[in-house]
């Protein structure tokens, strides 16, 4: 699964050098979209497949961190909850823009799954008892830049940890057993139903009376 989303978000990239900004304008997330002036959920997770054509950094790094921690949490934690887990973490972002970023910013950029990345693997370091000093220094360093660096979303590297901290909290302390798949099942599916709720509740924040 990290090698498909790694192409996905390639091959998207090719198409918005070949669009111009029709694709990018197309499926970008901003809480309040400028063109029509409406809420438009489905951005929130179609922005995540997006990057900044103006940067290759941009992607570069998101697909490297991907690649890096992906390899590694993917057979950890089996493809579903894997899938999950990146999915949630980029919704988990996007619930973060919503309510901490002016409503007709756009953003784009898989940074939110990739910090929900990195808040999974230091649960389930610390879970194993593994070292986590070195991945502890990773994300500061990169916190800091979220916050220093212009153009960057730190909203939505905020949503991304926090949320990938909780999902990886369900998958590694749901006691083991002959259910302990249904439990995590039910467990990410909460999640979800909170970032729905909240975006419920965020929506009319931003849209116009």
């Amino acid at each position: 699964m990290t090698y498909g989303v790694i192409g996905v978000c390639v091959v998207m990239y090719l198409l918005q050098w070949l669009t111009g900004s029709m694709l990018t304008q197309a499926l970008w997330y901003a809480p309040l979209h400028t063109s029509s002036w409406a809420f438009e959920p489905w951005r929130m997770l179609t922005s995540a497949l997006l990057h900044s054509p103006s940067s290759a950094m941009h992607i570069l790094f998101n697909m490297v961190a991907l690649w890096m921690f992906g390899r590694v949490i993917e057979p950890a934690v089996g493809a579903w909850r894997y899938g999950l887990l990146l999915l949630l973490s980029a919704l988990g972002g996007s619930v973060a823009v919503l309510f901490l970023t002016p409503a007709t910013t756009p953003t784009v950029g898989a940074s939110g799954a990739v910090f929900g990345l990195f808040g999974a693997m230091f649960i389930l370091l610390r879970s194993s008892g593994a070292q986590t000093g070195g991945l502890l220094v990773l994300i500061g360093i990169n916190a800091v830049i979220s916050f220093v660096v212009p153009n960057i979303s730190w909203q939505g590297h905020l949503g991304g940890l926090l949320t990938g901290v909780i999902c990886a909290l369900v998958i590694a302390r749901v006691p083991r057993g002959p259910r302990r798949s249904l439990w995590q099942g039910l467990g990410l599916a909460g999640v979800a139903g909170v970032l729905v709720a909240l975006t419920a509740v965020g929506i009319p924040l931003v849209t116009p009376a």
